[in-house]
Order: C-alpha cells, then sequence, then structure tokens
C-alpha cells in the first residue's frame, strides 16, 4: 500500500471528527482516490468529557481512554495519530508516552503557525477546559507569542456555542464569531484562533473577524497531518489561515 497510515483518533465530539475528516479530503492536491491520505478513525463517543475532569466537575478522566484507543489504532497498523480536539491536548504528554507512534500537536502546530504567520497576540476561543489548562498559553509562550482568552462574559458564550448548539446539533449564525472575536480586537489581539474544533465546525469558511484574520486549529492540523502522511495540501504555503 502507498502512503502513510494515519489514525484518527475521534468522537470528542463526533461532529467534529466527521469535519476534520472531510478537511483532510478538501484539503489535500489529488486527482484521484489513491493521492488522498490513507485514514484509519476510530470515532469513540465514550470518552469521558475533557472539560469537565480539567475543571474537576468530574473525576472521569478520559486518559485511560485516550490511550486505549491509541494503542488499538497504533496494533492496527497506523504510523502516526491525530488527535482533533484541542481539549484533549491536555493529556498529550501521558498519551504520547504510551504509543509507539507519533501524535500530532495540534495545539503546538497552531500556535506554530500563527507566530509564522507573523501575529504576536493571538485571541483564542476555546472550552473552558482548554482556558484553564492555558494549553495555548504554553505554546505560544515558546515561540515568543503573547495569547489572550477572552473575559467571562465572550467566554461564557463561546461555551454556549460549543456545548449547548454544535454538540447538539444546532445552527449557529456566522456573525456570531464577530461577538466573539470584537472583545479580543479591543484587547489588542492581531488574530483570532479557533481553538476548539466545535467552532472550526461552525465557523468552516469564516476568513476574518472583527477585522483579524482567523487561525483554524483544525485546518492547521489537517494540513499537519496531509504533509506528514506524505502527500500535498493545496495550502502549502500558509498553514494557518483558511485559503
Amino acid at each position: 500500500m502507498s502512503g502513510r497510515l494515519v489514525g484518527v483518533l475521534g468522537g470528542t465530539g463526533p461532529a467534529a471528527t466527521a469535519y476534520f475528516l472531510q478537511r483532510l479530503v478538501e484539503r489535500t492536491e489529488a486527482r484521484c482516490d489513491q493521492d488522498h491520505v490513507r485514514t484509519l478513525a476510530f470515532n469513540d463517543t465514550a470518552i469521558p468529557d475533557r472539560t469537565a475532569f480539567l475543571l474537576g466537575r468530574s473525576d472521569r478522566s478520559p486518559l485511560a481512554a485516550l490511550i486505549e484507543d491509541g494503542q488499538l489504532l497504533e496494533a492496527c497498523g497506523c504510523d502516526l495519530l491525530a488527535l482533533p480536539c484541542n481539549t484533549a491536548h491536555g493529556f498529550f504528554d501521558e498519551l504520547q508516552g504510551a504509543l509507539g507512534i507519533p501524535v500530532v500537536h495540534m495545539v503546538r502546530e497552531t500556535a506554530a503557525a500563527a507566530s509564522a504567520v507573523g501575529l504576536a497576540r493571538i485571541g483564542v476561543l476555546a472550552t473552558s477546559g482548554t482556558v484553564a489548562a492555558d494549553l495555548y498559553g504554553h505554546e505560544a509562550a515558546r515561540l515568543g507569542v503573547d495569547c489572550l482568552y477572552p473575559d467571562s462574559a465572550t467566554q461564557a458564550r463561546a461555551n454556549r456555542i460549543i456545548f449547548d448548539e454544535v454538540k447538539a446539533g444546532r445552527f449557529v449564525e456566522p456573525a456570531a464569531l464577530e461577538a466573539l472575536a470584537a472583545p479580543l480586537r479591543a484587547a489588542g489581539c492581531d488574530g483570532v484562533v479557533l481553538g476548539c474544533t466545535e467552532l472550526s465546525l461552525a465557523f468552516g469558511g469564516v476568513t476574518r473577524a472583527a477585522g483579524l484574520p482567523v487561525v483554524d486549529a483544525l485546518d492547521v492540523l489537517a494540513d499537519c497531518v496531509i504533509m506528514r502522511a506524505g502527500r500535498p495540501p493545496k495550502a502549502s504555503k500558509n498553514l494557518s489561515l483558511r485559503n
């Protein structure tokens, strides 16, 4: 068989996983089926809630399930793994340590992509779990990029969109992103990161919000996976900004 086999550790959430697989297809430079990335996806919807655990609202850690699923994909012959859930990267080190194949670090790659296009202060829209763990802050600081999270009212709006609307299968007006991004621009951010794959699903196709460029972590992950699988991405000159 040709090309590396990519395991997709999904289910967190299921619609975002399906959208990630769609973006893999859409962002690969391909003329036929055989030009696309070989993938094996496990949409494990039984993985415990990541945000609830990180915030101390649940004692059910998702780590054991993440490791079990990752090892299953490895045993099936996958050469690398994609984890299309930003918040799950709060367990990245333990997951990677339990596997013999590399896991693409979506948060790290997104911070690097933002830095590569000259962004100096990113405003990150994500779950409260991602914010509490400061996942983007840690990775951005390594690159000399400032990271700002929303004020409490804006974070509450982001949570409602993620958990009460997207995960519930409800349509979200694209204009809702403007309301989330405007306070970040007012705080001096020069770019907005969609740091939750449910937000990627809700606002797919949006290139700017409140006058700021949008950096989509899910698209960054897709491009990184495509390249590491040995295929050319359509957005090879720019990993972070939507084309």
